[in-house]
């Protein structure tokens, strides 16, 4: 049951003479202890100040619930934090259960606050050094990207968040549902959210992007995407000592200082364009100049040039980072675990208020980092990458365990825990195909990329390994 640790709930059963005990090793509670929760509900001034039949932290512990389980309605969720045998004994008393009006005039009470904060203090690198993937040459890897998320179609959430639009035949033609922009900060090895911005639906990556930076920590290696390039975000990880390596678009000039011997070369970015003509406050960059030679590749014969601060070619090669680069693509899964099968609805989110998407949101990326946490233990225990672990599993192994934590006598959760991490440590993946996939999206909606048509489905496989299909132009 997700509820406070190892507190009697007499609220559940309130006017009963009988007490609801909660268990003391709970699934989620490792990683979104108590303590934690009663800290952000004094910090934000939302603990409950008189006995309440839905009290604060129950509500914290049903905001965690949405993002487990987004099969469940609001009260079977409800009856999942308060445990089903309360349910029944309320129901035996002739008490009536807690209406769906009390439960979100609560999660108003609430606010979207608490939640943040909640996040910021669990969203922490939990990789340790027997962590498999998780660094390159003792840097921790960490990735910055963004999603969106369809919300319900009220007007209130689609004033606070607005809905992408799209042009044809000379019309712009808004989407049916408005969504939200979440940027992201993540620990590429764990898939654990470290900062996590949400903005709406036009807000431009760059703006979020030093606030992503920043909580990275020094010494770290942060991969972005192309979105991300600018002299300014470049700059403050060289101020902040923090490492990237990142592609450059094409409109950018780089022209080489130094040639290196591994077939990449040094070059200088500037502030403006009349910062370059006149050669002031450039920074010293490395270029790493590529294209691909196997046809069934995307990609193949265009120029493909990354950028990076690690400058000794000696000590990090250009074909490595190449190869490194691409574990970007790390945080583009996790967001497919989260929409796809995490929440796998059609309208991710459920609130229907700007305040309540903020608060689900944040629910959401925690539980999500605890389960990854969970997964984490998994693959210590067995020395494997987090990442090889399957995450639908693990979820599935986590929703069916709580009832049975719920149930148990107390002596027994231990037991009962390792089982469960034993049991996730099961659902090891095969090793990831010598693949691609073309870049085009199933469902119609604005988007960059084309509709995926029939001959999408027979894409030939590359005839060699990434590595073997890389060749450098300098």
């Amino acid at each position: 049951m997700l509820c406070a640790i190892g507190q009697a709930w007499p609220w559940a059963t309130a006017g009963c003479p009988m007490v609801v005990e909660c268990p003391v090793r709970e699934a989620l509670s490792r990683y979104v202890p108590r303590q934690q929760i009663q800290g952000v509900l004094e910090l934000t001034g939302r603990q409950s100040l008189r006995v309440r039949r839905v009290p604060a932290t129950a509500v914290v512990w049903l905001v965690l619930m949405m993002g487990l389980r987004s099969d469940l309605d609001i009260p079977a969720m409800w009856r999942q934090v308060c445990g089903t045998m309360a349910a029944l004994l309320l129901a035996l008393l002739g008490r009536k259960p807690v209406s769906k009006s009390a439960l979100s005039q609560a999660r108003a009470r609430l606010g979207a606050r608490p939640m943040r904060q909640l996040f910021l203090r669990t969203g922490r690198p939990i990789a340790i050094a027997g962590t498999r993937g998780a660094c390159y040459r003792g840097m921790p890897l960490k990735a910055m990207d963004g999603d969106d998320y369809k919300v319900p179609d009220t007007p209130a959430n689609a004033k606070a968040f607005g809905r992408p639009t799209t042009r044809r035949k000379g019309q712009e033609l808004p989407a049916g549902y408005p969504q939200l922009h979440l940027n992201r900060l993540i620990e590429v090895g764990t898939h654990i959210s470290i900062e996590a911005l949400i903005k709406p639906n036009n807000f431009n990556d760059h703006a979020s992007a030093p606030r992503l930076l920043s909580a990275a920590q020094r010494g770290d290696l942060v991969l972005w995407d192309a979105g991300f390039y600018s002299f300014k975000l470049m700059k403050q990880a060289m101020d902040e000592r923090k490492f990237f390596l990142g592609p450059v678009p094409s409109h950018v000039v780089l022209q080489p200082v130094q040639k290196l011997g591994d077939g990449s070369y040094l070059a200088r970015i500037y502030p403006t364009f009349n910062h370059r003509y006149r050669d002031q406050e450039g920074v010293l960059v490395r270029v790493l100049d590529y294209t691909f030679d196997d046809p069934a590749r995307t990609g193949h014969g265009e120029r493909h040039r990354l950028i990076t601060n690690l400058l000794d070619a000696r000590e990090y090669p250009t074909k490595e980072l190449i190869v490194l680069y691409h574990e970007r693509w790390e945080i583009e899964m996790d967001n497919d675990e989260i929409t796809t099968h995490q929440l796998d609805r059609a309208v991710e989110l459920r609130s229907r208020t700007p305040a309540g998407v903020v608060q689900e949101m944040y629910g959401l990326l925690t539980s999500h980092n605890a389960i990854r946490a969970l997964m984490h233990e998994s693959a210590l225990s067995i020395d494997v990458d987090p990442r090889t672990l399957s995450f639908m599993h693990a979820v599935r192994i986590i929703r069916d365990t709580i009832p049975l934590m719920r149930n148990a006598r107390t002596e027994s959760l231990p037991m009962i825990y390792r089982a469960m991490i034993g049991s996730i440590a099961l659902g090891v993946l095969p090793p990831r195909d010598n693949r691609i996939n073309p870049r085009v999206v199933k469902v119609i909606r604005p988007s960059n990329f084309p509709v995926k048509k029939l001959h999408h489905y027979h894409v030939p496989k590359p005839e060699k390994p990434f590595i073997g299909s890389v060749v450098l132009l300098n």
